[in-house]
Parts: structure tokens; sequence; C-alpha cells
């Protein structure tokens, strides 16, 4: 639940499935699942324009949202239940059980939308109050009992509505969580789940199609199974800032145009390739310039996840409920070759995309971690077509942890990116983000410094990028 000093809250419930639609099901985790078992709570929030007062959003937009949620849930019934931890010290499984329900929160708060809505530096600190606190996990003399989904809904009145959700990687990847996301959009929107089970876009459920013949289950429980499981409550940083900066499409292509002399015997490389290799590198090259002590010979590593659902052989559902996704790293000081060079090793071999799996966790604890950036989101997921009957939203912005930052469609163009920040030391920046309009490139001649894309820092970004 969000900070009670600066919110009012009008309402807290839990949410289920119609009563005895949905029977008691259980979900094994996967190979694909272990990785996450670990990873801290994913905050997501959704901003709307709302220009209704009060007494509107009490009296149709609440009951309008708890029951597309609750026929929602009929549909996604995992994630109104929890993760199970069984006594045994067996790997533990997702359980949906009649009477399952996710905490839902409805609070008022007196806070200004357009500034958290923005793309202005905003410390990371005022959203806090969005940003609801998933139940504690729970035991009895039985089995531990991890709640999956907390979802809290803001009212700005007269100016907006954030839809925040926190969420547990385990239950699923972002294909997963946006498809449930979405549903619930539609089903919001259109007032029933009819249209939703005509068009075929249900989940699927059958972990049976995850095939596993060299044990990597096992392989991964051994390891992460040893690690104790700890709340993992995401908790936004008190000292960092956050920011969005925007890459037109015209940008992106002065990128390629740059970088593909640069790689000799291609003529193609993707939007996601030079977008990553042009933040990563200056991220690199902001340390460097804040006085961070980075050797000569010191490498640098970038991580990035891919969707394995049409990769794997036979590939398995779009639909696929859980998670699917398979790591790729970059090793280098040449940022995008790199990167290119990952992506075609690790997802471009359709049929090869599990290759060497086994050394994947091995390998990331080997690495220096103080080394490392990786990227969130992608623009595939269409983050501002989430349309509840509000329109569509004026922002999204999803807490992740430093060194990472994400990935996504632009709102007014579709052709066009959003590269999202948080970065510590706030008292460090200097007012280059006073402009709202925060184009990366169009405010910042490109040039080549040691052969990576970067910027002509005009003493601006590196004090931006600067991490601790």
């Amino acid at each position: 639940m969000a900070s009670s000093e600066m919110v009012h809250v009008l309402e807290h419930c839990r949410i289920a499935p119609p009563p005895g639609s949905v029977d008691g099901k259980s979900l094994p985790l996967t190979f694909f699942d272990l990785p996450w078992l670990h990873f801290p709570l994913m905050k997501l929030f959704f901003f709307y324009e709302f220009s209704h007062p009060k007494t509107y959003f009490v009296e149709t937009i609440i009951p309008r949202l708890k029951h597309s949620l609750s026929l929602t849930l009929k549909h996604f019934f995992p994630l109104s239940g929890n993760l199970i931890f069984p006594l045994d010290c067996s790997i533990p499984e997702i359980r949906y059980k009649d009477g399952d329900s996710v905490s839902l929160t409805f609070v008022e708060g007196s806070f200004d939308f357009d500034h958290l809505s923005g793309n202005h530096q905003r410390n990371e600190i005022d959203f806090h109050p969005l940003a609801v606190q998933m139940s504690p996990a729970s035991t009895t003399f039985g089995p531990l009992i991890v709640p999956l989904l907390a979802i809290q809904v803001t009212l700005f009145p007269n100016s907006g509505i954030c839809i925040g959700f926190t969420f547990h990687h385990i239950a699923g990847d972002a294909n997963t969580f946006f498809r449930f996301a979405r549903s619930w959009a539609f089903i919001n929107k259109l007032g029933g789940d009819a249209t939703l089970v005509e068009s075929l876009i249900l989940p699927f459920y059958d972990r049976t199609v995850v095939k596993d013949p060299i044990g990597l289950r096992s392989t991964f429980w051994n390891y992460f199974g040893k690690v104790k499981f700890e709340e993992c409550q995401s908790q936004l940083s008190t000292n960092s800032v956050r920011a969005t900066f925007l890459l037109r499409r015209a940008e992106v292509q002065r990128l390629k145009k740059w970088v593909i002399p640069q790689i000799p015997k291609q003529s193609h490389v993707s939007a996601f390739t030079v977008i990553c290799a042009y933040v990563w590198s200056c991220m690199i090259k902001a340390r460097s310039r804040s006085g961070e002590d980075v050797g000569e010979n010191e490498l640098e590593h970038f991580a990035f996840t891919a969707d394995c659902r049409t990769l794997l052989d036979p590939p398995i559902p779009a639909a696929y409920f859980g998670n699917c996704l398979m790591g790729g790293l970059a090793t280098t000081k040449i940022a995008a070759n790199s990167i290119r060079e990952a992506i075609q090793e690790r997802v471009r071999n359709k049929g090869e995309v599990l290759k060497g799996v086994q050394k994947w966790v091995s390998d990331l604890k080997s690495l220096n971690r103080m080394r490392m950036a990786a990227v969130v989101g992608s623009p595939r997921f269409e983050v501002y077509n989430m349309d509840f009957g509000l329109g569509r939203p004026k922002k999204y912005e999803v807490i992740s942890r430093d060194r990472y930052f994400t990935l996504d469609g632009c709102k007014d163009n579709e052709e066009d990116f959003e590269v999202g920040l948080s970065l510590p030391m706030a008292s460090r920046l200097i007012p280059v983000y006073n402009n709202k309009d925060n184009d990366i490139v169009r405010k910042n001649k490109m040039k080549i410094v040691n052969d990576i894309v970067t910027i002509n820092i005009v003493a601006n970004f590196s004090l931006i990028m600067w991490y601790e």
C-alpha cells in the first residue's frame, strides 16, 4: 500500500475470479522460471489523463475496474494464486485454489500528475506513493506462501489516474504480464470477456511443451534453491532520479548509417542493436568521465533477454503463460558489433537458442557486476496501446535496477523510441533535463570516440549518467 502520509485510501479489496469459474490448479516451475526466483519485484505504472471529479471515479471507475479484473483473473487465474515452497524443500510451484485473490487498492493523492507523468527529471522517491507493496510471504507451520501480484489505482482529482502493478517475475515474463494487462484493459473497456474468448488470445498453460532433455531444471534448482528466499520487495531508491529520452526514427537511421560500415560483411543492423549500443556506450563513457576508475583493459558487459517461444524446436504457443526468456551477453568495448554478434549467436540460429545454457549461471557469476548494463522492455509490447477505456496512456514507467535502462515504443509515433533511465547521485545532475523534450541525438552532436558511438557531451551527459 502507498505511504499513508501522501495518499488517502478510498478502498482496499481483494479480487478473485468469479466463484466456481476456475478449479484449483498448479503450475510447475520450468528451467525458464527458476532464474527469476530471487529477482526484485517489478513495478510498472500507466498514467492516464482523467479530468473527472472524485465522485465519478468512486461511483463509476472503481466498480468497473473491480468487475473487469475479476473477469480477467478467470482467464489468468495463476496471478490470483501464490508461489508455494513445499516443506520437503523440493522445487516450488505456482498454485491456485478457489478463493485466492489479488490485492487491489484505490487511493487519492494530492501530488502533481503532470510532474510524475513527464519525461523530465523526477526524483524516484516521488513514485513511492504510487507503488503498492506486495502482501508479505506467510507461513504458519506449513509451506511458505508468496503472492504474485498486487495493484494500486491512484486518483489525481480532475487530472489523472495511475494504474500501478507490483509483479513477481517468477509468474511470467513481459509477454505474459502484458497479455494479462492488455486483457484487463480490453475487458474493462468493452464491459465483458466474450470478445476476448472469441479472439483466441487466452493464455496457454500446458508446461509439458517446454522440453528439458538435458536436465536444466535440476541444474538451475541446484543453484537457485541453495539461496535463501528473502522478501524481494523492490524498494524505490531515495537517492535516484528518473528521466526519459526520445530517439526519433531519423536519429536511429543516422546511427545505423554510421554503424554498418564499421561491421564488415553486414548490410543490416537492427534498431534494437544500435539503440542499445548507443546507450550502453554513453553509460560507459559517462562513468569514466565522472571520475570512476575504469582501466584500459576493463571489459564491459551488456545483458539482454530474448523471447524463446518461436525460437525453440518445436516452437511453443505465443500465448504460453510463464517465463520463456533466454539471456544474451555482449562483452567488449565495441558496443554495436558485440551486441549484434550476441543476438546472432543467441536468437538467430533457430533451434539452438539453448546452446551452452548449462554454463549460463557460472558465466554470470564470474562477471564484474559493476561493469554490466542491461536493457528492459521492448517496443513490440506497444505499451501506449493499453486502453482501459480512458484513452491511451500519457506515460508508462517501469522501475528497474540501477545500470538497467528501459526501451519502449514512443507514444506519439510508433517508429520512435523511449529510453528510460534511473540514475543515482541526483545532486550531480545539471539542468539539461529542464527541457522536457529530451531527444538524445537531436540535442547532442554525434561523434566517434574510441570506436564507440557516443555523444558530444558538452560537459552535460557524463554528469547525467554518473554512477556512484
